[in-house]
Order: structure tokens, then sequence, then C-alpha cells
């Protein structure tokens, strides 16, 4: 009996050690409401500084695999976009012009197609002496319209008429495998660390790119998206938390931004690289290459200091500070083995699970993170990947203009960041955002001018290109560093299911042309909204410059 109680007080200890470290007490609320960095991170900063030439370094190259990442998600606008298409012409018609076929034969739509009567000829169609039948077939073989695009999985496996519901399915896939690699990624990079993982999964994400050129069969193509999506987002995210690890004080939100640099830069590759390589797999193969450069980083890049300190490891955290310490060009103080001991955890840290994100504390954050996350990512990607639908001129220019658009909105992010903390910005740019949404759907009704709809996109873009850099900093501010990146993760799950409705978001044009873009603008409302009800972390980052 005296055992058993001896055993309940030693685990009562562990659960009010653990909720003394993760959930700030009600007397300090106010000051530090939000579990950003802990206190082992001043003996990090104290060594090897706040932010110096290693952590400039370190930050510049994983802020480098934000790219092929990104190139992945946005191949689809290229690879996957609907052309105009019709039944193929047959070869005694070849000279024929295409239009006049397309009159002749098919009246309706390019799914069925007119029965031709034995001895037709091109010049009978032409000078409209040709019979005209009212019997039709499906039509077996299309043709397609690669003026603007080349060729995509659409015209390879011909995704038209009654397989035209597959083509979004491969997207969904991916994005399924998002939303659950995020939370996988998270869970297996706080338990082995942020590099292994990293650079893991980054290995095995170019080789899946590669492989995907090789398939040739829809269902394998299916498949190699699925995994792609499964090990993509968790390379990225790896990548932000490592990196924000490295630094301290207001330095955590500038690094933090400055991960997501590379996301325009990639928008603007994939549509230049489009237009030089039409053919999908040629486009896919080219974007996939660069990918195993990052693989030498292996030697280069560290494990994350904080994360080894926590997990109890201070002999490799000691090597790590020293050589970045040198590289800084500080002075390494003697009694760096005493600090590394004090910071070092008294008992075996507690192994992390997802179950710690609805803990007592953390719960109202990982609920209100999951809208939010979830009306951002349909506002952000719903603009984004479907550029195509707006139908405003030429698909590359459009892109490119608002990828453009988005390298300020990041740049921006971090002086109001560092200003006006995270909650404000994050809800006014969302605000702003479904605001310019329903200003293009009342101009379009009233002006006949495509520029202005041009403009209302522009500033929605850059309104929502600010959120997406501002959520993830802010997010990982919210978790302790136990479950950061599990924390980070685990926001893709909503973030996933978001994107899994972003192909069929215009799909909403068949109970109202102005849905899609007034679900977009009522989501981010909604999201913005419920930003208001988290703590605010300035006051954290404050307190450890």
């Amino acid at each position: 009996m005296f055992q058993r109680k001896q055993l309940k007080k030693q685990i009562d200890t562990w659960e009010i050690k653990f909720f003394i470290k993760v959930i700030p007490s009600q007397k300090n609320k106010e000051k530090s409401q939000a579990a950003a960095p802990e206190d082992e991170a001043d003996v990090v900063s104290s060594v090897i500084g706040e932010y110096g030439r290693w952590q400039l370094l370190m930050t510049f190259l994983l802020a480098m695999f934000s790219f092929p990442c990104t190139f992945h998600i946005y191949l689809p606008t290229f690879t996957v976009k609907s052309t105009k298409f019709w039944c193929r012409l047959p070869d005694n018609l070849a000279g024929l012009p295409i239009q006049d076929w397309i009159n002749y034969s098919q009246p309706v739509d390019a799914c069925y197609v007119r029965v031709l009567p034995d001895g037709i000829t091109a010049e009978s169609i032409l000078n409209y002496t040709a019979p005209v039948l009212d019997s039709f077939q499906k039509c077996q073989e299309w043709d397609f319209d690669r003026s603007e695009i080349g060729d995509t999985i659409i015209s390879e496996w011909n995704l038209v008429c009654d397989r035209s519901g597959l083509t979004n399915l491969a997207e969904v896939m991916f994005l399924i495998g998002v939303g659950f690699g995020g939370v996988i990624g998270g869970w297996i990079s706080d338990k082995f660390g942020r590099k292994r993982i990293l650079m893991s999964l980054m290995c095995l994400q170019c080789t899946l790119a590669i492989l995907s050129f090789f398939v040739r069969s829809y269902v394998q193509y299916v498949i190699v998206r699925l995994l792609m999506g499964l090990v993509s987002v968790p390379v990225v995210f790896a990548a932000f938390v490592l990196s924000v690890e490295l630094v301290s004080g207001k330095w955590v939100t500038i690094a933090g931004v400055c991960n997501f640099f590379p996301l325009p830069l990639a928008y603007i590759i994939v549509s230049l690289l489009s237009l030089l390589l039409p053919n999908w797999r040629d486009l896919q193969m080219a974007l996939s290459l660069p990918g195993f450069i990052l693989l030498i980083l292996w030697f280069i890049l560290p494990e994350s200091p904080r994360w080894l300190i926590g997990r109890g490891r201070t002999e490799e955290a000691k090597e790590i500070i020293i050589k970045a310490a040198k590289f800084n060009r500080r002075e390494i103080p003697e009694e760096l083995d005493k600090m590394l001991m004090m910071s070092k955890p008294e008992t075996e840290a507690e192994q992390p699970s997802v179950l710690m994100l609805f803990r007592r504390g953390l719960l109202k954050r990982t609920c209100c993170l999951f809208i939010a996350w979830f009306s951002m990512t349909i506002a952000y990607y719903g603009l984004l990947l479907n550029i195509g639908n707006f139908n405003l001129g030429n698909l590359h220019v459009m892109s490119i203009i608002l990828a453009v658009v988005e390298i300020p909105a990041i740049a921006v992010s971090i002086p109001i960041l560092l200003k006006a903390g995270r909650k404000i910005p994050i809800f006014i740019s969302m605000l702003v955002c479904g605001l310019a949404c329903v200003a293009s759907e009342l101009f379009s009704m009233a002006f006949d001018h495509d520029w202005i709809l041009i403009a209302c996109l522009m500033i929605g873009k850059f309104a929502i290109g600010s959120t997406n850099m501002m959520m993830p900093i802010f997010t990982a501010e919210l978790y302790p560093s136990l479950i950061r990146n599990l924390g980070v993760g685990s926001s893709q799950v909503s973030a996933g299911l978001a994107l899994i409705c972003i192909p069929y978001l215009w799909e909403l044009t068949a109970l109202n042309e102005h849905l899609p873009m007034v679900t977009i603008a009522a989501l981010s409302a909604v999201g913005g909204g419920i930003v208001l009800l988290l703590p605010n972390t300035t006051s954290i980052n404050d307190s450890k410059k």
C-alpha cells in the first residue's frame, strides 16, 4: 500500500512539472500567455548570441528546403490545367479547319460526335453540302488546345467527359497526404530530431519526384502524388522549426518569416519553366532535380541544440554550440558545462504525443488554430491554385503577377510582427482578403474591365500572403518545444482538409457564379475573428530581447 501511494505521488509530481513547464501560471498569464521560448533557450543564445553569421547562414540554407515542396504543390496549376478539347479529326478529313470540324460534328459538346456518313469530305463540310445526321456516338479520342499549356495529365490520360472527375483525384490524394504528413512528420521530428527527419524526408521526396516522371498509368501517378504529399510538408515545417530554434529574441520572427521568401520565387520559377517546358513530364523532371542538391547539406546543417538540451543530450548540444560560437567569433564561457547541466532536465523528457495538444490549457489553442488554419488555407490556395478559373488572360503572366505581389507581403510582415504583435495583424490581413474578394465580385458585376478584378485579386493575395507568413510563426510560439513541431504539423490536418476542398471550390459556380469568392471571403472573416480568441505572444518575445 505504501509503495502504491509513493508511485501515485511520483506520477502526480511529474504531471505538475509538465504543466508548470507547458502551461503558463494564472499569475503570469498576462505577461506570458504563450509557450514559445523556454528557459533553456537562454543557454544557447547567451553563448552563440541571438543572431550572428552562423544563424544567418543556417537560416538561409534551411529556407532553400521550401523550394521543392512549393514546386510540387504549385505544379498542378499548369500540369492539370483544363483546356479546350474536341473529338479527334478523322484522317480522311485532315485538311478541315478544327473549328469547322467542331461546328459540324460536335454541336453540343466534345463528349459525343456526330456519326459521319459514307463518302464525306472536307470540301463538302466547308461548302455546307455534307449530310447532317441526327445520330451521335461517344467520342473515344480527343485533341487538346496546346496554345497556352502544353501536354498535361488531362491530355495524356484523356481525363475528360466521363473521366473528368478523375482530374482532381490526384491532387486530392496529394492533399490528403499533406494533412496526414503534417501530423506524422511533426511527431517523428519531435521524437527523433529536426535534422534527421528533414534530410530523410527530403531524400524520399526527391526519389518520389523522379519516380513520377516515369509513371505510365494514371493510377501509378495518383499513388506517387499521395506519397509525395505525405513527405513534402513535413520537410518544410521541419526546416521552419529548426530555423527558429537556432535564433532567439526578435530574430525568431525574422528567421521564421524569411523561411517563406522562397514561396513566391518558386511560383515564378514554375511559371517560367512551364513556358520553356510545355510537356508536364519535362517540367516535373526539371523541378525535381534541384532537390538532390540540398542533400549535401547533411554535412553542414546542425541538429537543434535546444531540442537536444530538452532531450537531455547535452554533449551533442555542447559540440554544436561551440562550433556556432566560434563561427560567430564569440568567446566560449568556461562554465559552459555547468550551464548545460543546469539546463538538463532532472527527469527523462516526456515522449511527445498528439494527446498533449488537447490537454488542459492547450485545448482551446488547438481548436482555434484548427479553424484559423482551415480558413487561411482556403483563402490562400483558393486564390493561388485557381488562377486559371478567373480567365484574366495569359495564365503564366497572371501567375507571375500574383507571385510578385507576395514578395512585399512577406517583407512587410516582418516589421508588423515585431511592432504590432500577432493577433491583430492576422485578423486585419484576413479581413482585408475577405473584403477584396467581395469587392472583386461587386466590381465584376458593375464594370466590364479585367484590370479592376486583377487589382482586387492583387490586394487579396497581398493580404492573405502576409497571413500565410505570420500564422506558422504564431502557431510555433503557442506550443512548447517538446511538442512544437507536432503542434505546427498538426495544423496541417485542418490545412489538408481545406486543400482537399480547393480543387472543388470552383464547382460551386454551378449554384452561383459568385459563390466561390463569397465562400473565400466568409471563411477569411471567420478565421480572422477566431484568432482574436488566442493569446498574443509578443510579450514573451519582448521579454527575451
